[in-house]
């Protein structure tokens, strides 16, 4: 090869690594000036039943080049908190909030108290009474309440204590209505208790449901039910649950995706941001699982997503 060709092999040499280093740091720029700022405030006071949810809001954000906040309360179900939390976190540059919903009326009473919001709201499985939301992300609550006390009535049950909790959640109240309406269907009877397990318990019934995840794990810790031969019925989706079902001392879970929660929740807010997408809520599926499904092929990914 003469001096020619090698001073041309050079050059282009030169030119392709130029053109390279140019659009990498034209591709870091552009991921600095596009970087959007989202805040993420459940109702609850750790992230223990939220690992699904953050593995899927993770994942989009790595997508869309987001920088998340996870926000916890110190009080569960804290409306006031959270209102304050909402505020605090739009002073600080949060240009959407996904919002878990800390009860109904009672959060948007102080969310008006604390000012109006001014960014992207997003539902993710509760609503806002008089308060509107640009995006929700959630499963048809009523439908799974609905559901549950159908399954309840082919498992023969007769009689069932369902425990709410503080009820404050839209969610809950949902969930209650459907499975009323499934046992007014079916001749099952029901006490409705705002009473903590530990405190609230009747020998003489035949099951026990719990409205929400932390209430159900709850169920599930006591042990009690489980001693009397009760069976113990509820909604959540973190692999503690799963695991007690799969133990035998949960009898069935109403179970939605906390990965595609998360994951979709995300893309809502970005899309917000950016005035893109279809401006439309979405609905996620909801499956019904007791233990013998829990190992099935079409169940593996659903249960056990891998990051």
């Amino acid at each position: 090869m003469g001096k020619i060709e090698r001073g041309l092999m050079c050059f282009l040499a030169a030119a392709l690594i130029l053109s390279l280093s140019v659009t990498f740091l034209w591709e870091v720029l552009k991921k600095d000036e596009e970087a959007v700022n989202i805040s993420v405030i459940v109702h609850d006071r750790d992230d223990a039943q939220w690992a699904k949810f953050k593995m899927g809001m993770d994942q989009a954000a790595s997508e869309c080049n987001a920088e998340v906040n996870f926000v916890t309360l110190y009080d569960r179900n804290d409306p006031g908190q959270q209102a304050e939390l909402v505020r605090r976190e739009i002073e600080d540059g949060a240009q959407a909030v996904i919002l878990s919903p800390a009860g109904g009326e009672a959060l948007s009473r102080a969310l008006e108290k604390e000012g109006a919001v001014g960014v992207p709201l997003i539902l993710v499985g509760g609503e806002l009474e008089g308060e509107t939301a640009d995006r929700k992300v959630s499963a048809d609550q009523e439908a799974m309440g609905y559901d549950l006390g159908m399954a309840m009535n082919e498992d023969g049950v007769e009689h069932c204590i369902i425990y709410t909790g503080d009820g404050t959640q839209s969610f809950i109240e949902d969930r209650l209505d459907g499975m009323l309406r499934a046992f007014s269907e079916t001749g099952i009877s029901s006490t409705v208790t705002r009473e903590q397990p530990e405190t609230y318990f009747w020998r003489g019934t035949d099951a026990v449901a719990a409205l929400d995840d932390a209430l159900t794990m709850e169920l599930c810790m006591d042990g009690m039910f489980y001693y009397y031969g009760k069976k113990v019925y509820g909604f959540g989706s973190s692999d503690q649950l799963l695991r007690y079902l799969d133990n035998g001392e949960l009898e069935l879970l109403m179970y939605v995706n906390g990965y595609d929660e998360g994951y979709l929740s995300l893309l809502a807010a970005v899309e917000e941001i950016k005035k893109e997408g279809h401006e439309r809520d979405t609905v996620l599926d909801y499956y019904a699982i007791k233990r013998e499904r829990i190992y099935q092929n079409r169940y593996q990914k659903l249960l056990f997503p891998v990051s």
